[in-house]
């Protein structure tokens, strides 16, 4: 299976890996779309990305294949795939803190999300890293739901009322939902902050 990994800074190539066996509880994805996040955009241009290293953790797709003990998913089913799960019992799951649990380091993608083809673990398929989504939704749009999902924790950690004001720096992607998510959730006034004249006309 083709996935992109880092070759060098500023360059990337799309390598071939052997196909793995897919375990009884896994699940195997090929992939539609795959966001590219800032992250990936650090690896790439930044300073802490290494040769080798795999790209992409906002996949969408259709499951090619399932695993015996498998269940509630099925070759076929379209889905979202989260890259990361964690355990929702750690000290830190339980104060809302679930990226600073253990296991959700220990879990991942293989090769990656920026793969043609990728499994899914079993870890992943049975607590809730995996989600079905309508035939309605795109799989672009699908990709989006991390990111989405990210900016949503950061609302429900403020002490937001309807009609307060809110100032938001940088309108990239991530900062356009939260101007989309100010506006849903009644902000009287949105104030965007950002050096790029291209992005605040946008916003």
């Amino acid at each position: 299976m083709k996935a992109v990994v880092i070759k060098e800074s500023s360059k990337v190539v799309i390598q071939d890996f052997e196909k793995q066996s897919l375990g009884t509880g896994d699940i195997l994805v090929k992939m539609h779309a795959c966001g590219i996040c800032g992250s990936d955009l650090e690896k790439v241009f930044g300073q802490y990305g290494k040769p080798s290293m795999k790209l992409g953790h906002e996949p969408s797709g259709i499951i090619l294949e399932g695993g015996a003990e498998v269940e509630n998913l099925k070759k076929g089913d379209r889905v979202f795939v989260h890259h990361h799960v964690p355990c929702y019992s750690c000290h830190y799951c339980l104060h809302g803190n679930e990226t600073m649990c253990e296991k959700y380091y220990e879990t991942n993608l293989s090769p990656c999300g920026l793969a043609e083809e990728f499994i899914v673990s079993k870890w992943n398929v049975e607590h809730g890293g995996v989600i079905k989504i309508p035939d309605s939704m795109s799989f672009e749009e699908a990709a989006m739901i991390e990111p989405l999902a990210c900016c949503i924790r950061a609302w429900n950690k403020i002490f937001f009322q309807k009609n307060d004001s809110v100032a938001i720096f940088g309108v990239g992607a991530t900062g356009m939902m939260h101007v989309m998510l100010a506006k849903t959730k009644q902000a009287s006034k949105i104030f965007c902050f950002d050096i790029n004249d291209f992005r605040l006309e946008f916003a």
